[in-house]
Parts: C-alpha cells; structure tokens; sequence
C-alpha cells in the first residue's frame, strides 16, 4: 500500500479517537514522512489542520525510510524506536515529538481480529 493511503488512514482513525484529544499538541505539528515514493505530510493538533501546513522547522518531525519500513510503522506492526534502532528508518526533528509521535502511533493502532 502507498504511504499516503496509510497516513490517510491514520489520520482518519486519529480523528474518530476521542481519547487522543488531551495529549494532541495545541500548536500545529507537521509530520513528513519521506521514502522513494515521495512524501506524505500529516497535521496533528487540537485544531483541523489548515489547507496550508506551515513549515516552522521547530514543529517539524521528519521521519525517513523505505515503504515497507514506513507502511510496518503505520500499521502499527513496528514501534517507532524498534524502526530506529534497526535503522530503518531516520527521524529528524525534536525527540519530544518523536515521543508524541509513538505514542499516538500505538494509541490507534488497527485492531487486530484474533479468529
């Protein structure tokens, strides 16, 4: 799957998590994920993203790998820090939001039918 499709629905799962809301920043932080394909970017705050991101590097989070290691990531398969330390991804960027980025990642994971 493209790595737009997959921010797109993490977006969407992020949205319907009511529970998110408390630890979701109140400034705008723009998260780019980059692999061959090219880039997704991804909004996260308390307020709907504007049409136009704004591209304050101090709210920044850059996170760069290949498809697959970025399509393991958002579907919730591997954690941020086990994609790092495998180096198979690299994130740049301020490590609090690297923190704020895990931890909304694991709070929507897919749910995963157990049959």
């Amino acid at each position: 799957m493209e790595v737009r499709q997959l921010v797109g629905q993490f977006m969407e799962r992020m949205q319907m998590l009511r529970h998110l809301l408390p630890i979701l920043p109140d400034e705008q932080l723009c998260v780019r994920f980059e692999s061959e394909e090219g880039v997704a970017l991804l909004a996260i705050g308390k307020e709907p993203a504007a049409t136009e991101i704004e591209k304050d590097e101090r709210n920044t989070l850059t996170v760069r790998g290949s498809t697959k290691a970025l399509e393991s990531l958002l579907s919730g398969e591997l954690k941020l820090q086990q994609l790092v330390r495998l180096q198979e991804v690299y994130v740049s960027g301020s490590f609090r939001h690297m923190l704020l980025l895990e931890s909304l990642l694991h709070l929507a994971k897919p749910y995963r039918h157990v049959g």
